[in-house]
């Protein structure tokens, strides 16, 4: 089907119809961003702060910038002092139901909208600990989300009263129905009092406490709630602002849901505490997404300059592509358009390079792939400058604050190989970096060190776990006590990732997990990451997972489960003289099943617990 740039123009116009009804009625539109002067004696407080150990959080570093707009979602547009004055409103509610108690865990479930951020940030105010839901998860995992982390408050907006109400009545937890609605804009010559008693604890406190807990996706066993201390949060977006470079100026389309640290990180706190401009979606849609991408209509203020997506995100952007935008012209359009965008992202799931190479064709952008998880935030990451340094397969090397090792099994512990530590970044606030004063700063490239360890000391090539340690990496899970034992950290305090990486050149590459893409047949260890990739070049393929499949004679034989393209065929013969051109005999798979679709997380990941429970039996080699 073709479609003209003004079908495009129709297409987006109708999506700004029907707006979904929602609790915040009145909203401070403002699609100018008027100049301001950085109050200085706010700036200067802020930073003495942090020099002496507090923490400034995401709310609190709004009112640095109260007049620009802060989010766009489908119903309205706030600026940074209507969001802070609703959620100040409602921390005056929180705490009054919690009779001022701090430190306590809240449950809260919003759609992906200025809902979100002002229940979180009105948590925050209250000196509590915010535990994101998502309503994609069933009633008994939520259940089991709230139980753990000991909330004693739910907080939801009233689209969700109907699921949440019955379990908050069952374990006999207050509910709290959010409908705050933001004042009117304040007036331009407003200042907060630098004391800030009504927004809560003073940057000290928050120094020393806890933000919130992520739930991991317990593809191993029952999810954990890892705790995300304010430091951390604060230690993380420092180092994505000086590795990525977030600017005011920056406008982020968010489409990732919020009970991940991808969408809570990378689109949302980072791109709120410079001051940026989001544009949030109430989910990823492809359509939705590339009328968004193309900002027809839009005033160049708002035109999108950020997007952070995970693979099957692009893979999707990319089919749609073709049978959308399918004469020269308007693919030459959407290519002059997209190439103008300053930072697009791709993680939490392997980036294949066919994928990374359709997308620099479609849009003459090369994505930027990183490593991050639920403990650890981003913890490596290919560079933002010089684009040409951005190799397809690596996450590059550890973000500023993180140190990264490779170890492997010894009789003792882990012997460790060789270490790449960088340097911590600058906490202070700057408004030069962030864009808002007349000087133009860059952020200067924190410097990365590599030091090799024992017998690995001659080695230029490294295989092993990956462990990581720094101020930006967790240290302990929500209702589970450290314990010297515990096999999630070594005894000399580095998270063990339970992945298997590379590390050569100067740059680390993810093999899979320890436990389900490392593959043991016939005396070889093969990474299912590394056949993926190899498989999905074939021009039948689709999607494809591999994993190992027990076998007498092999021990585990190779096994793909592939999803074809439509009007395609393939027979296995055909995939393996294709993959054989870029895997060694022993990688390639020895059995296959053509299947209509897989299982994926909310994230993208394909879920190969319930792959191999699904069609392992199909796999069985047949001698």
């Amino acid at each position: 089907m073709e479609v003209s740039m003004r079908s495009i123009i129709s297409y987006y116009r109708l999506l700004k119809k029907s707006p979904r009804t929602f609790y915040f009625k009145r909203y401070c539109v403002s699609n100018t961003v008027p100049k301001e002067e950085p109050n200085s004696e706010l700036l200067n407080t802020y930073n003495q702060d942090i020099k002496a150990g507090g923490v400034v959080p995401v709310f609190r570093r709004a009112l640095l910038f109260p007049g620009r707009v802060a989010l766009q979602d489908e119903d309205g547009v706030f600026t940074y002092s209507s969001l802070y004055q609703a959620a100040n409103e409602l921390s005056k509610d929180v705490a009054a139901q919690l009779k001022g108690e701090t430190g306590r865990t809240i449950a809260y479930m919003c759609g992906n909208n200025a809902s979100h951020v002002i229940t979180q940030w009105a948590i925050w105010m209250s000196g509590n600990i915010a535990v994101p839901l998502s309503p994609i998860h069933p009633p008994e995992m939520l259940k089991y989300f709230i139980s753990d982390s000991n909330s004693t408050l739910v907080i939801c907006s009233k689209e969700h009263e109907k699921l949440l109400h019955p379990l908050a009545a069952e374990s006999s937890i207050p509910m709290m129905i959010s409908d705050r609605e933001p004042r009117d804009e304040v007036p331009k010559s407003w200042k907060p009092d630098l004391g800030l008693a009504a927004t809560g604890p003073p940057n000290m406190w928050y120094g020393e406490s806890e933000a919130m807990l992520i739930y991991t996706s317990g593809t191993t066993s029952k999810p954990k709630g890892v705790v995300w201390t304010h430091n951390m949060l604060m230690t993380q977006i420092s180092a994505l602002h000086s590795a990525w470079q977030y600017s005011a100026h920056d406008v982020v389309l968010h489409t990732l849901p919020l009970h991940h640290i991808h969408g809570q990180l990378n689109s949302l706190n980072a791109s709120l505490a410079a001051g940026a401009r989001i544009r949030m979606l109430p989910q990823f849609a492809s359509h939705t997404v590339w009328a968004r991408l193309l900002g027809s209509g839009e005033k160049e203020e708002a035109r999108v300059s950020v997007f952070h997506g995970v693979p099957a995100m692009y893979a999707r952007l990319a089919a749609d592509y073709t049978k959308i935008f399918t004469d020269s012209k308007t693919q030459e359009y959407v290519k002059s358009t997209l190439s103008k965008m300053r930072l697009m992202c791709a993680g939490s799931a392997p980036l294949p390079e066919t994928l990374f190479n359709k997308w620099e064709e479609i849009s003459g952008v090369r994505l930027l792939e990183r490593y991050g998880m639920s403990e650890v935030g981003m913890a490596l990451s290919n560079p933002y400058q010089p684009v040409t340094d951005r190799s397809v397969g690596h996450v590059g090397v550890p973000l500023p604050g993180v140190a990264a090792r490779i170890a492997r099994p010894s009789a003792d512990d882990l012997e460790p190989l060789v270490t790449v530590e960088c340097e911590l970044p600058d906490m202070q606030i700057s408004l030069d970096k962030l864009g808002l004063s007349s000087k133009n700063t860059k952020e200067a490239q924190s410097k990365c060190k590599e030091v090799r360890h024992g017998t690995g000391k001659d080695e230029t090539s490294f295989e092993g776990e990956l462990l990581l340690k720094g101020p930006n990496v967790f240290t302990r899970y929500w209702n589970r006590a450290p314990s010297i034992d515990s096999s999630d950290f070594t005894r000399d305090g580095w998270f063990r990732t339970g992945d298997i990486a590379s590390y050569s050149g100067g740059k680390f590459r993810i093999m899979g997990r320890s436990s389900v893409d490392i593959i043991k047949t016939g005396g070889y260890k093969v990474s299912a990451l590394q056949i993926e990739s190899a498989i999905l070049e074939h021009p039948s393929v689709a999607d494809a997972a591999i994993i190992g499949v027990e076998d007498d004679s092999y021990g585990e034989i190779v096994g793909a489960v592939v999803v074809l393209k439509e009007n395609t065929k393939l027979t296995l013969k055909e995939l393996k003289d294709l993959a054989g051109k870029k895997l060694a005999p022993y990688q390639l798979p020895k059995t296959m099943v053509i299947v209509d679709t897989m299982p994926r997380n909310i994230m993208g990941k394909l879920d190969k617990k319930v792959i191999k429970q699904k069609f392992g039996k199909e796999l069985v080699y047949k001698k």
